[in-house]
């Protein structure tokens, strides 16, 4: 489990994940009228889109990607991150779970 550690409060934003051999790239958003934050993310020639951040599930587990990730309530409130600066002020981290992470949750050799 790998911890993105660069989200800002912009309500735009685009990280690019190394990932083996390949990177993954992953857009924020927050929008505030929903108070929530959403990402799209892409790998190889799959994306994924407009999907709502919430604490404790696994966002993309549909799609059989390698990885996945996971929002951590670091106040213990369990409550979903819905301020711009929740992840800038640490009151919220995302992980990425990795390949190793995701044979565990699966139980089956995941490819990369």
């Amino acid at each position: 489990m790998k911890v993105i550690d660069n989200i800002g409060s912009e309500a735009l934003q685009r990280h690019t994940i190394l990932f083996g051999d390949s990177s993954i790239i992953l857009t924020l958003r927050f929008f505030p009228k929903q108070t929530s934050w959403f990402f799209d993310v892409t790998y190889g020639d799959a994306s994924v889109y407009g999907v709502k951040l919430s604490v404790g599930v696994l966002h993309i587990l549909s799609q059989n990607f390698p990885f996945d990730f996971i929002v951590r309530d670091l106040s213990g409130n369990g409550i979903d991150p819905f301020k711009r600066k929740d992840f800038e002020e640490d009151r919220c981290a995302l992980y990425l779970l990795e390949a190793s992470d995701m044979e565990s949750i699966r139980g089956v050799e995941v490819p990369e």
